[in-house]
């Protein structure tokens, strides 16, 4: 702040850039962001998003097949040491994601005062909030080939439609059945076909070598849900209260069972949130850059970006299911 003709004068880069960092440093945006989305705030709760400090590429150690030398013995028979090559690596390229708060020179000008300047960033700010939102939710479901393959590489890539040929990961899963997740297609009538199926994914899921516990969390449609909670049977259960309370979330066998319209129709995922991870980097975990409001050399503006690098991934791609052509 100065002084201009006897008037105090505001220096707008430093209240707007003040007013973003303080929203950012007080977790709103990633509340908001997360909690928005079904899968992500899932992820979130399950403590699988995983800071990372930095590295060419995200590599998460997978393993596909025990050690091979447990012996059972006796006395002082010789036992078995020998090595074994059980652990590879995957690896997941990091993506990008950005918004930009942007406050026009005729904003800045019509707009005078500390608090609304403050009240103009803070809409702006939503606008953002609104929009990261959405792609975050939109990506955590995708194949990852959107703009150029710079989406974020989400479920329908980790959890395949085609699993007996191609590649996850940099790791080949057409000669590597341990790196091929659980699949049904052409399940067809839900009312019918889907619970027998969901039961058979979700046992598949379980009988994997090195799983750690069993699937939590059930991802699909609003239809295939309110299909799935029709089919009131044992197997289905409601969380809050008491069976059949008004409100409550269905589960299946422990499992919520969770819609989002970003998922693709006539799909059901069936995830492990002991091998799901979200990878963020430290230095944009929705951050804003560091030089905060800046003023571009051929626009009549102040400009400031919200970053975001990190992707999905998997160390277990067996542990994870899927349903196809549920109608």
């Amino acid at each position: 702040m100065g002084i201009k003709d006897g008037a105090p004068t505001i220096s707008w880069g430093s209240v707007l850039s003040s007013t973003l960092m303080h929203y950012l440093n007080s977790g709103s945006l990633l509340n908001q962001v997360h909690n928005r989305s079904p899968l992500l705030k899932y992820l979130r709760s399950g403590n699988r998003i995983k800071v990372l400090t930095g590295g060419e590429r995200i590599r998460l150690p997978v393993m596909y097949e025990g050690s091979g030398n447990v012996k059972r013995y006796g006395g002082l028979e010789a036992l078995d040491v020998t090595g074994y090559d059980g652990v590879t690596n995957a690896f997941f390229d990091w993506k990008q994601m950005a918004a930009a708060v942007v406050m026009s020179g005729l904003e800045k000008r019509s707009n005078a005062g500390e608090n609304r300047i403050r009240d103009l960033g803070k809409d702006r700010i939503m606008q953002a909030e609104s929009e990261l939102a959405d792609t975050a939710a939109t990506d955590a479901y995708s194949d990852g080939t959107a703009n150029g393959s710079k989406q974020t590489t989400g479920l329908a890539a980790m959890i395949a439609t085609t699993n007996t040929s191609g590649t996850y990961a940099d790791i080949n899963f057409g000669n590597n059945d341990k790196w091929r997740n659980q699949l049904t297609s052409g399940v067809g009538n839900g009312a019918v076909n889907l619970l027998p199926n969901l039961r058979t994914v979700f046992n598949d899921c379980i009988e994997v070598s090195g799983v750690q516990g069993q699937p939590d969390g059930i991802f699909t449609t609003q239809t295939e849900a309110e299909t799935l909670e029709a089919l009131v049977v044992p197997g289905i259960r409601y969380t809050a209260g008491g069976s059949g309370e008004l409100g409550a979330e269905p589960t299946y066998r422990g499992a919520p069972v969770k819609w989002e319209a970003k998922c693709q129709s006539g799909t059901v995922y069936v995830t492990n949130s002991n091998h799901l991870f979200y990878f963020v980097h430290r230095d944009a975990n929705y951050s804003m850059n560091p030089e905060g409001f800046q003023r571009p050399i051929n626009q009549d503006a102040l400009i400031a970006q919200i970053l975001w690098q990190g992707n999905m991934g998997t160390n277990l791609r067996a542990a994870l299911g899927k349903l196809t052509g549920v109608t």
